[in-house]
């Protein structure tokens, strides 16, 4: 127990070490940590939409008629639409942009972080590095569709986002199938996660 909470704080100070490198005056005040607090509540469409969807779909005579790769692509982008739905959502009351994107990202993966590592038996190294990439890619992705929404084009980048995230959540899925090693699994993860954390860091400070 002690050494979850220990773990919880831990990742609390990465969420904001990573939201603090996009713009450190910013991202610590009353502004951001709404954005950020949003972000943890629109953690509850997991429960409230997600899974009642996916619970539907895999009960659904269709779903049973799709092969397993197929069967893996569509759970996973129930997940990625309405994840980054909800946490772009959360991230456009009020005056929503690109820093509020990061913010909401950040309250969404950390309550996730609390939620996965909380509930499991053990604390393992692979579920601690998994969620080091899973809150960077969340934050990022948030980011860039707050960034879409800022430059016109919230639609595209929300689609573009989704059906990433999906393809993140795929790969996962797939692992628990042992279609995928491990090794491939969170190279994929990190190189994704990596990469669109990035790019979002370099529009973000370039729009700045």
């Amino acid at each position: 127990m002690i050494l979850k909470i220990i773990g919880a704080a831990l990742f609390l100070v990465y969420a904001l070490f990573l939201l603090s490198l996009y713009d450190f005056r910013k991202c610590f005040n009353k502004r951001c940590a709404t954005f950020f607090l949003l972000g943890m509540a629109s953690f509850a469409s997991v429960f409230v939409v997600q899974v009642p969807i996916q619970k539907l779909l895999s009960r659904s005579v269709f779903f049973y008629n799709l092969s397993d790769t197929l069967q893996a692509i569509l759970y996973a982008a129930v997940a990625g639409f309405v994840q980054e739905f909800f946490k772009a959502l959360a991230a456009f009351y009020p005056g929503g942009d690109s820093l509020s994107g990061a913010a909401a990202g950040a309250g969404f993966g950390f309550t996730e972080v609390i939620f996965i590592l909380g509930s499991a038996p053990y604390i393992s190294f692979t579920a601690v590095l998994e969620r080091i990439f899973a809150l960077m890619f969340h934050i990022s992705s948030t980011t860039l569709v707050m960034f879409g929404k800022q430059k016109g084009k919230f639609l595209i980048s929300y689609i573009l986002l989704a059906f990433i995230h999906t393809a993140v959540d795929a790969i996962a899925v797939l692992f628990q199938m042992h279609y995928v090693t491990l090794t491939f699994t969170e190279t994929s993860v990190a190189i994704i996660s990596t990469s669109l954390f990035i790019t979002s860091l370099l529009l973000y400070r370039r729009r700045s």
